[in-house]
């Protein structure tokens, strides 16, 4: 990462010895990229939450940039430079499924992307950007699919993150990119004057959890090593030569800037060398490599990441067992959530819809479809088919669903939530 830019956030909130004590302990871990799960939060309730007086978008800039073939060079895309012309901007082989990614100076909210393109030489080529997705930190926030190019457009996003991929998914396509724009606000974090506290862990899984949940032994905040004591459990996954690897993922309450990771053995006979071989990961992000002989009670593993989440990774084969973990490192600044009251089902007819505005088609959750209606100052939101996002002011002209799971399809984003039926809207109030 471009130190300017961490630099830039860390010195509003500390005096000159402390951050750069600070900012050699941020830059002691490899960074590395792959995509992971992020959270969405909408413009003006990111702006109240964080209580800031400027809620003015900033352009965001990127940086350590790369692509699944370099034929014409990836930075070409954040040069600052919009030249829409084929030898001025970034470009892949024709290639399946071809990408481009770049991070982010330093955390933020992302509110939209904007993208320029250029005409490819070769009208038979294709064009990778008439079908691509575009990830925030891993999270996919914008799903394009249309048959005709497009010159210059603004994808929204709406997500916590320090890195952005686009990612397409045709065939035999060449990606071109002339400048790549990033729209939002850069995150604040708290105790930095104070150094890193411990994050708040919020809900745990791990690779057999579809078979019993036994990640929640690591997640205990019982910090005994097991050495054979009678009551105390551990996370085990018994090894497999024929398995991939085991893992372990814990989720923070909030979004926050890791700085290390401590790890609780299990010390007994038959597993102490469970943690010899490992992988750490930030939201997928691989910050190192662990190989060591020599077993350890407990260990503290520096990895500078801002994420959502850590995993522990085993190799392929070997189990996991794991007593505890601990993150700690930098909260996000926020303030309260948003808050909805579920009304009940409604029917609905899609020549004229109950909610009168349709505001999206893909990556659904209740959340989500919170954000967009109250970003555009309505009552209500009803969520249909898993999938399809409604507001509006008044809704019932159809009266209440009779069948108590008409309501009942699965969100498409989220899949523990339910997001309405096949026209049928799950319809809820916006309080806050």
């Amino acid at each position: 990462m471009h130190h300017g830019g961490w630099m830039r956030l860390l010195s509003l909130r500390m005096p000159g010895s402390l951050l750069l004590q600070l900012l050699l302990l941020l830059f002691s871990c490899e960074i590395h990229a792959t995509l992971e799960r992020g959270t969405f939060v909408s413009r003006e309730e990111y702006y109240r939450r964080i209580n800031a007086d400027n809620t003015n978008e900033e352009r965001l800039y990127l940086e350590n940039c790369a692509q699944s073939s370099d034929t014409g060079h990836c930075s070409l895309a954040i040069d600052n430079q919009i030249i829409q012309e084929w030898t001025q901007c970034s470009s892949t082989a024709s290639e399946t499924q071809p990408w481009w990614n770049a991070f982010l100076e330093t955390p933020a909210y992302v509110s939209k992307v904007v993208i320029h393109t250029a005409p490819l030489p070769d009208a038979a080529m294709q064009s990778a950007l008439n079908q691509f997705i575009i990830y925030a930190g891993g999270t996919a926030c914008y799903r394009h699919n249309a048959a005709a190019s497009f010159s210059s457009r603004s994808f929204p996003c709406d997500v916590f993150t320090d890195f952005i991929e686009l990612s397409s998914d045709r065939k035999d396509a060449v990606m071109s990119l002339c400048e790549v724009e990033v729209y939002g606000k850069a995150l604040a974090f708290q105790e930095l004057e104070n150094g890193a506290a411990e994050i708040a862990l919020n809900y745990c899984s791990s690779s057999v959890d579809w078979q019993l949940n036994i990640c929640k032994h690591a997640f205990d905040r019982n910090f005994a090593v097991f050495n054979g004591e009678h009551g105390k459990k551990c996370l085990d996954i018994p090894s497999d030569k024929s398995a991939e690897e085991a893992w372990m993922r814990a989720y923070f309450k909030e979004s926050a800037l890791v700085k290390h990771v401590k790890l609780f053995n299990r010390m007994d006979k038959c597993c102490k060398n469970s943690l010899n071989h490992f992988t750490l990961h930030i939201n997928y992000y691989k910050c190192l490599d662990h190989n060591d002989a020599n077993p350890f009670v407990t260990k503290i593993f520096n990895c500078t990441r801002f994420g959502q989440h850590v995993q522990v990774v085993s190799v392929p084969g070997a189990g996991l067992h794991l007593c505890q973990l601990q993150v700690f490192g930098y909260s996000t600044l926020l303030r309260p959530k948003e808050l909805q009251k579920y009304i009940g089902c409604y029917k609905d007819n899609p020549k004229q819809p109950d909610l009168e505005q349709l505001v999206s088609l893909t990556f659904m959750s209740i959340s989500k479809c919170h954000r967009m209606c109250k970003r555009l100052n309505k009552l209500y939101f009803g969520l249909q088919n898993g999938r399809l996002c409604y507001c509006g002011n008044k809704f019932g002209r159809y009266g209440e669903a009779k069948e108590p799971k008409a309501c009942d399809k699965r969100c498409i984003y989220s899949k523990s939530k339910r997001c309405g039926g096949h026209y049928q809207n799950s319809v809820y109030e916006i309080i806050l």
